[in-house]
């Protein structure tokens, strides 16, 4: 994919949000990695993909900026600081840039695909898998998701001051064996969201939504799925990354 100059037109972009504060890992998405800084590795996923048209990092922060071009990333503009809380939401990037994007370039996407900097694991292949599923079944969103490591079916919730237990979600075993059911009948299509890889139409995000109602699933390996949220978490990725070839 060729970011050396803006198109004239985009049907499919990738979003990079690399904010620059961070309360866990300070300047979190500048940190090293295997001697990178962490947002180049998402940079990198998104020119690996053949289905993206174009994509940009969306920062609010100078030093993330001039790290991103120097990767060859898009980066058109400095995003204002009112979406850059610690509790903004997604949304709020994500019709900035379109917002923007559209007054600036005229592009006017039809899908959209967040790729999250916390999510070095990701391969261009995992986001044209995303891609592609929506093209192939015209779904309003879709996203990638892993097998989880424990089954939710065996969670319970917990009332602070009594102490009294419920299941998170009974099945239909629980009136017999409570959640001590066998893994074998225990729902088996559970999955956990993972955040590698999000995609929707441009249509929902402008009505502020981050999803359409027709949402389906790209199921990638739990192992690609850490979320990068301490120092711990720079140190397992690093060896992770090296596991799968991709240091």
């Amino acid at each position: 994919m060729n970011t050396s100059a803006p198109r004239k037109s985009v049907n499919i972009l990738g979003i990079i949000p690399a904010r620059g504060g961070s309360k866990s890992i300070p300047r979190k998405n500048l940190a090293p990695v295997l001697g990178k800084p962490l947002v180049s590795y998402s940079i990198r996923s998104a020119q690996q993909s053949k289905l993206l048209d174009a994509f940009l990092v969306s920062t609010d922060d100078a030093e993330i900026a001039e790290v991103a071009r120097s990767c060859g990333a898009d980066v058109p503009f400095l995003r204002p600081k009112e979406f850059s809380r610690d509790d903004s939401l997604d949304i709020e990037f994500l019709r900035h840039a379109l917002d923007w994007l559209e007054a600036e370039r005229g592009w006017k996407p039809e899908i959209v695909v967040n790729l999250r900097p916390t999510g070095p694991l990701r391969t261009g292949e995992d986001i044209d898998r995303v891609i592609q599923l929506m093209l192939d079944t015209g779904c309003d969103s879709a996203r990638t998701v892993s097998i989880p490591a424990h089954n939710p079916f065996k969670m319970w919730r917990v009332d602070a001051a009594s102490a009294r237990m419920d299941p998170l979600i009974p099945t239909e075993h629980f009136a017999v064996l409570g959640t001590d059911v066998p893994r074998q009948l225990l729902p088996q299509n559970v999955y956990w969201q993972n955040g590698l890889v999000d995609a929707t139409r441009a249509k929902f995000i402008r009505e502020g939504r981050i999803y359409g109602p027709d949402i389906r699933g790209v199921v990638v390996d739990l192992r690609k799925a850490i979320d990068i949220d301490d120092p711990e978490d720079l140190d397992r990725v690093q060896k992770r990354l090296e596991e799968f070839g991709l240091a």
